[in-house]
């Protein structure tokens, strides 16, 4: 049978979702450092583009109360006081505020000097679990509008892999109201075993799985956004399999109509971070819920203490595992 048959097809529709938590997000919260003047800083971490800060900072300098502070290391690019908070602003783009004014200032002055994208739509895509033996993989997918992204971008968006497990629901939440629309492909570890089995046997491997899931969680994804906001679309994928990604995609898409942009550490890209954390949620809460299910807290288990479990391939990628063992 072809991997990509039509059975398959509607199998893995099947097993798209959507997860809807009802809990209200917290502000990104990060571990506190006290400097030595006693501020405690790592309230709220927002990310930039490097190259919006000097404008960011001179926007900042023009806003009553925020005051110049000496920079303590060559990582800063600024430090400024605002207030009773302190803003520290990273050459890597990220910006480390210690109290809630301070970051509504920051949000504030990024709404008004944040380049807007040339492009109208953006939908970027990002997976989990790809790498990990425990639980099933997970590709996300979301389209944002100019001025969602910009609003995403003030709540702390980034790249999941940035964030402690703990902020990812809240910040998922986040990216579920805050979006035009958004999809999640879950392929379960019993069904990604079987479906590289059958990869392998026609000479692919996992990176066609995931050109696949990619291609599946965008498709869906551009079928929810409004006609009139396909004219001027652009879809933001990492890049790990460029030419695979590109003939997937183009059976869900017209590619002489949009711009499709593969890069690496596209992460950086508000819709792909986004796309990141609904998938590491859903990943997440698929592995909560088997672990209620089963009465066994998953992810206190080895590698070695899952292969002795006669449920194993119901909740562990065996292929990875004997790897491992």
């Amino acid at each position: 049978m072809s991997f990509f048959s039509e059975r398959w097809s509607e199998l893995s529709q099947a097993q798209s979702q959507h997860y809807s938590p009802t809990r209200t997000p917290p502000l990104l919260r990060v571990r506190h450092t006290t400097e030595q003047d006693g501020t405690v800083l790592g309230t709220t971490v927002i990310k930039v583009e490097p190259d919006l800060l000097p404008t960011l900072q001179e926007q900042l300098m023009r806003e009553s109360g925020v005051v110049a502070r000496r920079t303590t290391n060559p990582y800063e690019f600024f430090r400024v006081s605002c207030g009773a908070g302190v803003i520290v602003a990273y050459t890597s783009g990220k910006i480390v505020i210690s109290n809630d004014s301070a970051a509504d200032v920051v949000r504030r002055v990024l709404s008004m000097v944040s380049r807007r994208d040339k492009h109208g739509l953006t939908v970027g895509s990002d997976e989990a679990g790809k790498g990990e033996w425990l639980g099933p993989m997970v590709v996300g997918a979301v389209a944002l509008t100019p001025d969602q992204a910009q609003s995403l971008r003030g709540w702390g968006i980034m790249d999941s892999k940035e964030l402690r497990p703990e902020k990812i629901r809240g910040l998922a939440q986040r990216v579920r109201t805050g979006s035009l629309a958004h999809e999640t492909v879950l392929i379960s570890p019993k069904t990604f075993e079987q479906r590289l089995r059958e990869l392998r046997s026609e000479g692919k491997n996992l990176n066609d799985l995931l050109a696949w899931a990619h291609a599946k969680a965008i498709g869906l994804v551009i079928e929810e956004v409004p006609s009139d906001l396909r004219k001027d679309l652009t879809i933001v994928v990492d890049q790990f399999a460029y030419t695979k990604t590109r003939e997937r995609v183009s059976r869900v898409v017209d590619l002489s109509l949009v711009r499709l942009i593969q890069r690496p550490h596209a992460e950086d890209n508000i819709a792909v971070a986004a796309a990141s954390i609904l998938a590491r949620d859903a990943r997440d809460e698929w592995i909560a819920l088997k672990s209620r299910e089963l009465g066994i807290d998953l992810t206190s288990l080895s590698a070695q203490e899952v292969s002795t479990l006669s449920f194993v391939d119901e909740i562990a990628k065996v292929s990875y595992i004997r790897k491992l063992l």
